[in-house]
């Protein structure tokens, strides 16, 4: 039997691709979904059990409704399937008092309660002494500036994607793991998909490998995006029932220099019984094909010296678990969403510089949204409603 022509194929079933086809399917859509892998897997961005989801977003007002979009859809979500997503444990931003001009968080604390205040979210600025004694486990300086957010928390981002695809197949999706596109071709009126086992027609293709997108993409987006390597650890503590989302926020503590950057992750119920703590670093790129995925001892006793030593008390410096992540980054560190070059019917999304996931599946709703009411085809992504506009998300 030929195979049906679809109205769109997901190349890529990871944060923004389960979305798409999740919003997708849910819309009528004849949906096939693709992924090189079986997601959610270890190997690309969506991994390490949890993301921090903020809904003052200090990386600009841009992002605001999809993340508040994005938190009532986990809520619907949990409510459907009585799966966890969403812990709202609070959230702790700390920074210099001094902003360093130039830094990619530069005055992050400052930023953020800007967009707090315009978007009508609590947000709270601390003094260093009244932190110390809200969070004795922490060492802040009184030349730290602190803020505090009690809507923000963890987001379970491989629950999430699992859900989504489950869903996505409930509703009549096809979904296709372990098979590996090495080509997309459009023409006036489909694009064409094809594998080392077939070909595959749409009337549209999103295109969301994450850190492989490069393969895929147009070079005129291609040459926009770099990937890196980010080790995430999973250290022991004196007191684990200390350290979970039902006692303590995540912690983000921005550094005068950008690869000092770390953020610690409360244990979720169910999470790995230890404290997660992530590094982030921009300065080394890499490749998901060569990149180093071990993660050394030395490595791992460098970071906790530097790093969580100084700043944490009761994280102990044994490690029970470290594992590589990979970003997808542009120059400017802001999304990518846009139509691709070679035609409005192929929409490249996933590029999000290291703080997607909190938004994924509200622009995944967007961007099917968009493909069911047929504006994507020959109109692109330049105008929105209020609430789902991706034009500030477009190549620049």
């Amino acid at each position: 039997m030929a195979e049906p022509k679809y109205d769109l194929i997901v190349v890529g079933l990871g944060a923004m691709g389960s979305a798409v086809a999740y919003h997708a399917s849910t819309l009528g859509l004849r949906v096939l979904g693709i992924d090189r892998y079986d997601p959610p897997h270890g190997l690309g961005s969506t991994k390490a059990e949890t993301r921090i989801t903020r809904l003052a977003v200090g990386e600009g007002p841009q992002y605001l409704p999809f993340v508040k979009r994005s938190h009532e859809i986990w809520r619907e979500l949990e409510a459907r399937t009585s799966v966890e997503l969403l812990h709202e444990c609070g959230g702790l931003i700390v920074t210099d008092q001094v902003p360093v001009v130039g830094q990619r968080w530069e005055d992050f604390v400052t930023q953020t309660a800007a967009i707090a205040s315009g978007g009508g979210i609590p947000f709270e600025v601390v003094l260093p002494a009244d932190a110390r004694d809200r969070y004795p486990w922490i060492t802040i300086a009184d030349d730290r500036k602190v803020g505090f957010e009690p809507t923000a928390g963890l987001v379970m981002n491989e629950r999430c994607v699992e859900v989504q695809l489950r869903l996505a197949h409930e509703s009549g999706a096809v979904l296709h793991t372990n098979e590996e596109v090495v080509a997309i071709d459009p023409d006036s009126s489909s694009v064409t998909v094809t594998t080392p086992a077939r070909s595959y027609q749409a009337d549209n293709v999103v295109l969301s490998t994450g850190p492989w997108i490069r393969d895929l993409a147009a070079s005129e987006h291609a040459e926009q995006l770099t990937v890196t390597r980010q080790v995430v650890f999973w250290f022991d503590a004196a007191d684990l029932a200390s350290f979970t989302t039902d006692t303590i926020p995540y912690v983000m503590w921005i550094a005068r220099r950008d690869e000092d950057y770390i953020g610690l992750f409360p244990m979720p119920p169910g999470g790995t019984p230890a404290v997660k703590i992530v590094s982030e670093q921009f300065l080394e790129t890499t490749d998901p094909s060569s990149v180093d995925r071990t993660v050394s001892q030395t490595e791992i006793d460098t970071f906790y010296d530097l790093h969580v030593a100084p700043k944490f008390s009761g994280v102990r410096r044994d490690c029970v678990r470290a594992e590589v992540c990979l970003y997808v980054n542009t120059a400017d560190d802001h999304f990518l969403i846009d139509s691709d070059p070679r035609s409005d019917r192929i929409t490249l999304m996933s590029p999000c510089s290291g703080h997607g996931f909190k938004h994924s599946t509200a622009l995944g709703e967007a961007v099917a949204q968009r493909i069911a009411s047929g504006k994507t085809s020959g109109g692109g992504f330049a105008a929105g409603t209020s609430d789902n506009d991706l034009a500030p998300f477009r190549s620049r």
